[in-house]
């Protein structure tokens, strides 16, 4: 497998068995980047009905988003905000709530009709090149890592950015304790928290990226990575976790 960012050889450091599609997944590492690498499993995004999932986490998805635009009106104004994988559109609920002109983009159709029908813009289908606009805020939440050409996906929402607009990636953090602890066999096979084992979902998760990984990846998007630093979890926004060299996952992220 070639790398996803610089596109030279990667090498194969271990596989994985998913439990959920039976199958084994391959992991591939590119040491230039700092990126590991999976074709992940045979998923379905578009159609697979993941409402119940949000209907259960609806109030701690909704107090994550309030906690994330508190932070980003310290940034930015208030203006037109588009979110690339809205999900069931919480964060559009949240934003509008706050003065946000908001709209969003989803593959999945129930959560897309679903956020719909409660009045809710949100277009269902892929990031393709073909979306318009100008954003002041483009939101990727949780969805890079399923990518399986982030460098094209990040040419395309660059496009939806504002000169003076901000773009935040939010994908699961690969940092030193992370890739130390994804060393271990056991971990990578039996430990299930997501904060542990970042290869957990390694069937679904195609880009486990460093802050390395994502600053090489938006400077071939023509973006730049900002020093920025949020976690809208306490436990992880502090000057001690950072201290630690530990990441948090968001990255801030503007036109070059």
């Amino acid at each position: 497998m070639k790398c996803r960012i610089c596109s030279l050889a990667t090498q194969h450091v271990f596989d994985l068995q998913s439990q959920r599609h039976n199958v084994t997944v391959p992991v591939f590492r590119c040491e230039r980047c700092d990126a590991f690498y999976s074709s992940g499993g045979p998923v379905n995004y578009a159609d697979v009905d993941l409402t119940g999932y949000y209907m259960e986490h609806a109030s701690s998805i909704s107090q994550r988003y309030q906690r994330f635009f508190l932070y980003m009106e310290t940034l930015l104004s208030p203006g037109r905000f588009l979110d690339i994988g809205a999900g069931m559109g919480f964060s559009l609920e949240v934003s509008e709530g706050r003065g946000w002109t908001s709209e969003g983009l989803e593959p999945n159709r129930t959560l897309a009709q679903h956020a719909t029908h409660r009045g809710l813009k949100v277009v269902n289908g892929y990031l393709d090149g073909s979306q318009q606009g100008e954003f002041d805020l483009v939101l990727i939440d949780n969805v890079l890592e399923h990518v399986p050409d982030p460098v094209t996906f990040l040419h395309h929402a660059g496009r939806l950015l504002s000169r003076s607009g901000m773009m935040v990636i939010a994908i699961p953090p690969m940092d030193w304790l992370r890739k130390g602890l994804a060393s271990f066999r056991y971990v990578r096979d039996r430990v299930t928290r997501p904060q542990l084992n970042i290869f957990g979902e390694v069937d679904e998760h195609l880009n486990m990226l460093s802050r390395r990984a994502m600053k090489a990846l938006a400077g071939r998007a023509n973006l730049q990575v900002l020093p920025n630093r949020f976690h809208h979890s306490p436990v992880y926004d502090n000057v001690w976790i950072r201290g630690l060299g530990l990441d948090d996952g968001y990255y801030f992220i503007k036109l070059r």
